[in-house]
């Protein structure tokens, strides 16, 4: 089955919808990511020089609603739901992205992702759009690891299918919701499921 980018964020908002009900699973708050317009699209890319792709852009123009979701006990915890960038807040942060590049010697990978990446969330680590494309999950505490995914459309289906996990225990996660997703694409060919637990193997 292939969805359009919209038609998966309605799926991701019915997930949270419904997850946010299920016995043992908590919710600390509703979160609106609200629609933004071209025009202020086209206005964050003319101030920071970014070349912005497609599947990015309809995210924005859609926006999204969501939740906190968090499944603790047994001293392993999981998280679902990102803190995703309004337009607002990821024009006041990517200087200091951009800033914080100049620490990282030239033509490193680090480098290049600050200086022209695209963050999507907030919270480290983040999603981010990498300038030569692809998404990476980034912060600068940790290890870097290059694009997992071609798109962000690709990693908006394939964390969908995850139950929106966004960290630690994904087994745990996977386990309590997998009865709420569509189960298009099964774990052992998920790419969200594969490089969490490749590069946060004594969490997952």
């Amino acid at each position: 089955m292939t969805r359009t980018i919209e038609q998966t964020l309605d799926e991701i908002e019915r997930f949270f919808e419904r997850a946010a009900q299920v016995d043992g699973i908590k919710t600390s708050g509703s979160n609106v990511l609200a629609p933004e317009s071209d025009d202020a699209i086209d206005a964050l890319a003319k101030d920071f020089q970014l070349e912005i792709p497609d599947d990015v852009r309809r995210f924005w123009r859609r926006g999204l609603k969501y939740k906190d979701l968090s499944l603790k006990g047994e001293d392993r915890p999981a998280f679902a739901g990102f803190d995703w960038y309004s337009l607002e807040y990821l024009a006041r942060d990517l200087p200091d992205d951009r800033k914080l590049a100049e620490e990282y010697e030239p033509d490193t990978p680090e480098r290049r992702l600050l200086e022209s990446g695209i963050p999507l969330s907030y919270s480290p680590p983040q999603i981010v759009w990498a300038p030569r494309g692809g998404i990476v999950h980034f912060s600068t505490s940790n290890d870097f690891h290059g694009p997992f995914i071609d798109s962000f459309a690709q990693f908006l289906e394939h964390w969908l299918e995850t139950g929106c996990f966004s960290s630690h225990a994904i087994t745990r996660w996977f386990l309590k919701v997998r009865h709420l997703v569509p189960g298009c694409i099964p774990p052992s060919e998920n790419l969200w499921i594969k490089y969490y637990e490749d590069v946060f193997a004594s969490y997952a």
